[in-house]
């Protein structure tokens, strides 16, 4: 099965005070993990979605296996983000079967876990298969042709939860646990690097 990547890296980090895209991590930066977590986990199509600072960002990204698209509405929100991403999908010449969803702040989804989602999607375990946060369902996920157009639907703020809440009887649900930690201010990035730092020793 055919399977492209989403990843959603348009935001302007306000809470973050810096571009949080390129904040290191490890031997990259928090996006550039994000695009080689995708390729180890054996994806070959994977667009990322810009917005602010666009152009400096996507300088990083020449040596990187990815394409990339830029939202310029972005300031609209994730909706907006995921509205764009997926247009630019299903306007290349294959069409595929299932596109994954994931953020690009989220530096400890790992390839396995990724690996994870794609074999119940492969194994038709349901029309999404996502990720359990306990109180909330969430990215990344994957979502299979039927949900399409309603991805492309989103409006505003809307992330891709909202659908995968509204079809929860068709959703497959992995347990995330603590890799869906994200980072959302200087704290967070400082915290979750010593983490990171720590598990590398």
């Amino acid at each position: 099965m055919k399977i492209a990547t989403l990843i959603l890296a348009a935001g302007s980090s306000s809470r973050m005070g810096r571009t949080k895209q390129l904040l290191p991590w490890g031997n990259s930066t928090l996006l550039g993990n994000a695009v080689s977590t995708a390729h180890e986990s054996g994806l070959a199509e994977i667009l990322v979605v810009l917005g602010a600072k666009a152009n400096t960002i996507k300088a990083t990204l020449d040596s990187m296996p990815c394409q990339f698209t830029v939202n310029s509405d972005w300031e609209e929100g994730l909706g907006s983000s995921i509205r764009t991403g997926v247009s630019h999908i299903l306007s290349s010449a294959s069409f595929p079967d299932g596109i994954l969803i994931m953020l690009a702040d989220q530096p400890f989804v790992n390839a396995d876990y990724l690996k994870k989602l794609i074999y119940h999607f492969e194994n038709g375990d349901g029309g999404i298969i996502c990720s359990n946060y306990g109180k909330k369902l969430g990215v990344p996920a994957i979502f299979s042709r039927k949900y399409f157009t309603k991805l492309q639907g989103l409006g505003g703020d809307e992330g891709a939860g909202r659908i995968i809440e509204i079809h929860r009887d068709d959703s497959f649900c992995l347990e995330a646990g603590n890799i869906m930690m994200d980072l959302d201010t200087h704290e967070d990035y400082i915290s979750l690097k010593s983490i990171n730092t720590q598990s590398d020793l």
